[in-house]
């Protein structure tokens, strides 16, 4: 824990977070013009063991104007390597000309605790409350390196149109014939061998997140995180779990059983996201089809997702050196 502060000519003061702040983290995660669920500290603080929290709290006059979600690893303050992603969040008050401010405050702060560098993450835009691309500036200005860019495929929900190869057609027969129906389930028991063996045999790779985590983090964020099953008479052949932050759904895990993939059982939830269950939603993001930080694209992956009339957003990590 740091109990930390610095004054600027600006009459910014910037503080290190103590679990003190909670209330008062929560309530501007929920006013900021980019804060998404994620960045409450119930959502943060589920994996605290396994980080050294630096998360920082920047005044303006005594004013809360802006929070960096955040931890340490050795000498590099990265915006938080829990979440998706990072970024500043400010208040809708906060102007560009401060946000620059911010930026030389932050590093100037950050010296003493021997910080080399920033590692930083943006929120995309489409997770934006408010137009907040004010840190994208900064960055530019303080000769931020561009060092990961994530492809994901994002449908908007009143503009995006199908590709005629989706054979939604098929899909809706394959439903009726094997009686698809779903259900939302209060957490992910049910489906979670699913997800786990599909990630396995596709990608290779295991859940960011364990059972009992999420499980953990939907009791904490209901109406934030959902948990939808797919069966087949009685028989569950798909399950995903869908965040939804701000103005966008974020499909976060699927899984589909080998009888759910002859079934078309992954078409039939997606439309079920799109169309019906999350319609309301200005987007839906599918997630990213990149590897080895944005380098490798996924183009079977990336493909069958445009099939839905996605169309590509990025994550972006960028680099900060803090003596430059």
């Amino acid at each position: 824990m740091y109990l930390c502060k610095a004054m600027s000519k600006l009459n910014i003061t910037i503080k290190c977070y103590t679990s003190k702040d909670i209330s008062i983290w929560d309530d501007f995660v929920e006013k900021s013009k980019n804060g998404t669920f994620l960045f409450k500290r119930a959502y943060m603080d589920y994996h605290a063991h396994r980080f050294e929290d630096f998360s920082l709290m920047v005044f303006e006059n005594k004013k809360l104007i802006a929070l960096l979600p955040a931890n340490r690893n050795e000498k590099i303050l990265y915006s938080h390597q829990g979440l998706t992603y990072g970024s500043l969040l400010v208040s809708t008050d906060v102007s560009q000309s401060l946000v620059l401010g911010i930026f030389d405050e932050l590093k100037t702060f950050l010296k003493p605790f021997d910080f080399e560098k920033i590692y930083y993450k943006t929120v995309p835009s489409i997770y934006h409350k408010l137009p907040c691309e004010e840190d994208l500036y900064a960055l530019f200005r303080n000769n931020a390196k561009l060092v990961v860019r994530n492809c994901s495929t994002t449908f908007c929900m009143k503009k995006s149109k199908p590709s005629p190869k989706l054979r939604l057609s098929r899909v809706l027969n394959y439903a009726e014939k094997h009686n698809l129906r779903y259900e939302v389930h209060s957490n992910v028991d049910a489906f979670w061998s699913i997800v786990e063996e599909n990630l396995m045999k596709k990608h290779g790779t295991s859940p960011v997140h364990s059972q009992a985590e999420i499980n953990l983090l939907k009791s904490s964020f209901p109406h934030n995180i959902q948990a939808i099953a797919v069966y087949s008479e009685k028989k569950i052949v798909a399950g995903g779990v869908v965040y939804l932050a701000n103005d966008a759904a974020h499909l976060q895990y699927v899984g589909l059983s080998s009888e759910g993939e002859k079934m078309y059982a992954g078409e039939y939830l997606y439309e079920l996201f799109i169309h019906k269950l999350f319609s309301d939603y200005r987007y839906f993001d599918f997630g990213i089809s990149t590897e080895k930080g944005g380098q490798f694209l996924n183009e079977g992956l990336i493909s069958y997702k445009e099939k839905f009339g996605g169309n590509t957003i990025v994550y972006d990590h960028y680099e900060i050196m803090i003596n430059d």
